[in-house]
């Protein structure tokens, strides 16, 4: 399913209840952030700078999409985008290294372990909302048909002599649709595309007139399948050298395994935020927020004033600080945080907005 037909789908869909909608939102969500190099330059693999001395994971997760809401009843059609890398420090600057035609440090033994994760899909969810006096609760249940996907893992050590010779061991085993380590072509051997459930919910607790307290648990359940995905498992080692042409030695590692198709089942990683909202007056009100992607936490606070018309939201990532503006209106809204002033060194990276409009 492509871009084109996702808008013709959601035109069929929503163009029926448009009429007796309430509400259509369009939206539009990119969420970025790495602790190994600047996020363009990882998303680029484009290393123009050593890593972080501790270099672990980096993350994008992105979604556009349209809503419309009826009551209680919403409906959305998007498609979405969702990256992660799982390292290590050793293994972020081998990459470096090896990217920039460096050499390894001869004292050192290197560690390997790596972990990627990605997937693009284009999806419907349908969601209820429950309303009570001081609580409710939206339940949006998704259904994804997946385009592409890969989860590749990749362990072992990396050492090189004095006079520059490397010796290496490696496990790896990957899932794939498409792209894979081993550079393998599909030949209709194995599915290109799958599908997936997904469940999210938000809560809204008021317990005082003083305290609000929000829950966003997006993806807090998820299984997609592949049945019948590309799939590699084996060795990889060093014997493959040779001294090449010039007299210099080459390397050509040698895999030992499989290369097969297998049914492939994954979850996507949680994405949890909760805000706790004091409000000190009616205009006024100071919040704390922790918020959870993949294998990162982060945590917030901030201050939310209302308007006329419109409210602003100003907070403050601690752990990575970041600042964070959030604008909101009756017809847009727009997020905005960045840890740097210059976009090429940002290792954190958030956009969004919203447009809307009433019947």
């Amino acid at each position: 399913m492509n871009l084109h037909y996702l808008f013709l789908l959601c035109l069929v869909l929503l163009s029926p209840l448009s009429y007796a909608a309430k509400k259509i939102e369009f939206f539009a969500i990119s969420q970025s952030f790495s602790d190994i190099l600047p996020v363009k330059q990882l998303m680029a693999d484009n290393w123009r700078q050593s890593p972080n001395k501790k270099a672990n994971d980096g993350f994008t997760q992105n979604e556009v999409g349209v809503s419309s809401y009826w009551q209680n009843l919403s409906l959305s059609v998007s498609h979405r985008y969702d990256y992660f890398v799982y390292s290590n420090p050793d293994t972020a600057k081998v990459f470096y290294l090896d990217r920039s035609d460096l050499a390894l440090d001869t004292q050192e033994k290197y560690h390997i372990a790596l972990k990627l994760f990605h997937q693009r899909s284009n999806g419907l969810r349908v969601g209820y909302k429950f309303e009570f006096e001081n609580f409710s609760s939206e339940i949006r249940v998704g259904y994804w048909d997946l385009n592409v996907t890969r989860e590749s893992n990749l362990t072992g050590t990396l050492a090189s002599d004095l006079n520059g010779n490397i010796s290496a061991t490696a496990q790896l085993d990957e899932f794939y649709t498409a792209n894979n380590f081993l550079h393998r072509r599909n030949s209709h051997d194995w599915d290109s595309n799958g599908s997936g459930i997904t469940i999210d919910v938000h809560l809204t607790w008021q317990p005082t007139q003083y305290l609000t307290i929000n829950a966003d648990l997006k993806d807090i359940y998820s299984n997609f399948t592949v049945d019948n995905s590309g799939f590699s498992a084996g060795n990889i080692d060093t014997d493959g050298t040779f001294i090449n042409s010039v007299g210099g030695v080459a390397y050509l590692p040698v895999y030992r395994g499989k290369e097969t198709a297998d049914k492939h089942q994954f979850e996507l990683p949680e994405q949890l935020s909760f805000i706790s909202l004091y409000h000190h007056s009616e205009q006024i009100s100071y919040l704390a927020r922790y918020k959870r992607q993949g294998e990162q936490n982060f945590y917030y606070l901030g201050v939310d004033i209302t308007h006329q018309n419109s409210s602003t939201r100003l907070s403050f990532d601690i752990e990575n600080t970041a600042p964070e503006i959030q604008y909101k209106s009756d017809w847009f809204s727009v997020v905005f945080a960045i840890d740097s002033l210059k976009i090429e060194r940002a290792m954190l990276l958030n956009l969004a907005f919203n447009i809307y409009y009433r019947f």
